[in-house]
C-alpha cells in the first residue's frame, strides 16, 4: 500500500504503506522520504484476531486507533499527538461514508459508489482536499494518497482517513 500523507513529528512525509505480508491485511509498513525513519500500522492483538484495536508508530510518532464499542463498527477513536479524531459512519451499516471530526475540522469522507472501494476522498471544497485510492485497481494492498489539506489539519485527521480507507477497502485475512 502506497500513501503519501505528512509526518508532522519530524517534518518528515510519508511516502509509503504496504502490507508486510502479501496474504494478509493485519501488519502495514510505513516507509518515509528519511530511510533511517520507518513505520508501521498494525493490529494490537493479532492473534486474538481481533480488528478493532490498531497502533500505528512512525520514528517518534504514536498513533492508537480504536473502534469506541466493541459490538458497533460504525464509530471510532483516533488519538495521536493530543489530537482525538471521532469518526462516525454517515449511516449506521454503510462504511462507505464517514463524517470525522477533531473538534477543529470536519470532513466528510467517503466513496464515490457503494460498491466500489478503490478510491476514497473528501467532499469539502478544493482547498481541503484529500483523497487516497489503490495503486492497483482492486488491489487493496497499495493506496496512493493526494494531501491538499491545509497545514493545520492534524496528523491524526489524516491517518483516521488512510485508516479507515484501508480497513474497510481490504479483506479480514
Amino acid at each position: 500500500m502506497i500513501a503519501l500523507f505528512p509526518y508532522c513529528g519530524a517534518g518528515q512525509d510519508i511516502i509509503g504503506v504496504g502490507t508486510r505480508y502479501v496474504d494478509s491485511f493485519r501488519e502495514w509498513n510505513i516507509a518515509t522520504e528519511d530511510d533511517d525513519v520507518t513505520g508501521e500500522m498494525s493490529m494490537r492483538w493479532i492473534f486474538r484476531d481481533d480488528w478493532t484495536e490498531w497502533d500505528v508508530q512512525v520514528g517518534d510518532l504514536h498513533a492508537t486507533i480504536e473502534q469506541k464499542w466493541k459490538d458497533d463498527p460504525n464509530l471510532w477513536e483516533i488519538r495521536c499527538d493530543g489530537v482525538v479524531v471521532n469518526a462516525k459512519t454517515t449511516w449506521p451499516g454503510e462504511f462507505h461514508r464517514w463524517k470525522l471530526t477533531d473538534g477543529k475540522h470536519h470532513f466528510n469522507w467517503g466513496t464515490k459508489y457503494f460498491n466500489q472501494r478503490d478510491e476514497w476522498f473528501t467532499d469539502n471544497k478544493k482547498a481541503d482536499y484529500f483523497q487516497t485510492y489503490m495503486y492497483w485497481e482492486g488491489d487493496p494492498r497499495e493506496w496512493v494518497v493526494v494531501d491538499e489539506l491545509p497545514d493545520d489539519v492534524s496528523t491524526a485527521m489524516k491517518i483516521a482517513m488512510i485508516f479507515l480507507a484501508v480497513h474497510f477497502s481490504a479483506p479480514r485475512i
